[in-house]
């Protein structure tokens, strides 16, 4: 009976000395860690019927060097053959992950998501929602200074009059990012984390 309990007891030692790695979770030491805070402004161009400037702003939190979470908004002056000129402002969440950030050029993608309204110069207002995925590269010019260079696609939904619809309002853009900010820490994601 006794070799058979300390064999048990053998047994359960090894089976916690196997399973004893540390848990990964979300806000812990292998989950998210906040590693930076960046704020800037975008400038571009969206190519809808006609060419018009865009222009806004955004600021948000970095997490493992690679991941961003903040606020973005654009406003853009825009024009159809129907209706004429219009302001086209919107913000909401916007998402951005960097691949080998430490890397002087690398791989940016984005995903600004939100409200918004069409204004036009009569006074009517309409409501609408925007979805906007966007891809390109980063120039890390200083430690403190990122130029991005961005294109994508301006998905409108929920427009509530039959000119400017969504698909008269959606379109492709460019877009040339200045990001000010600072990242401290040194590993993210995409590299092993120290013991």
């Amino acid at each position: 009976m006794k070799k058979q309990f300390f064999a048990f007891l053998a047994f359960v030692a090894l089976a916690a000395n196997l399973y004893s790695q540390k848990d990964e979770t979300l806000m812990g030491r292998t989950g998210l860690r906040l590693s930076g805070i960046w704020g800037g402004s975008n400038i571009g161009l969206s190519f809808g019927g006609n060419n018009h400037g865009m222009a806004g702003g955004f600021f948000g939190a970095e997490f493992n060097k690679v991941l961003t979470i903040g606020f973005g908004g654009i406003d853009s002056k825009e024009s159809t053959d129907v209706t004429g000129q219009f302001d086209l402002d919107y913000r909401g969440l916007l998402l951005g992950f960097a691949y080998q950030p430490h890397k002087v050029i690398h791989p940016r993608v984005s995903f600004l998501m939100g409200s918004g309204k069409l204004k036009f110069k009569d006074g009517y207002d309409d409501t609408i929602f925007v979805v906007q995925p966007s891809g390109g590269f980063e120039v890390n010019v200083f430690r403190w200074f990122r130029l991005g260079f961005e294109g994508g696609y301006r998905f409108v939904s929920n427009t509530s009059i039959p000119a400017p619809n969504d698909k008269d309002v959606s379109s492709p853009f460019a877009q040339l990012s200045l990001r000010f900010g600072w990242s401290w820490g040194k590993d993210s994601w995409l590299s092993e984390p120290a013991d």
